[in-house]
């Protein structure tokens, strides 16, 4: 094997890792959060959040920081971001 071939597979093992390492917090979510995660990907605010999930405001901003805090993602984009790896489609939802 070639050093860029054994570097290549490294940098695939390690993408792989994260992106198990990234299923298993996911799997580690509530249906609730799963369901704010998909909303707030979508761009929707808390308020409006809790008015699709028929929940008070504070509860989705306390299901968002558990999710965040969950998944390991430092902001909204960085959230975003873990939902479009995850393949977490804010389709099928109602605006």
């Amino acid at each position: 094997m070639t050093q860029q071939a054994i570097n290549e597979d490294w940098i695939g093992r390690e993408q792989d890792s994260k992106l198990n390492d990234l299923r298993a917090r996911y799997e580690s979510l509530s249906p609730r959060e799963r369901k704010v995660l998909k909303l707030a990907s979508a761009g929707l605010l808390n308020k409006q959040i809790g008015g699709e999930m028929k929940l008070s405001e504070v509860t989705v901003q306390i299901h968002r920081r558990l999710l965040m805090h969950k998944l390991g993602a430092r902001s909204l984009p960085d959230l975003v971001r873990m939902a479009g790896v995850l393949g977490v489609s804010p389709r099928g939802t109602k605006h």
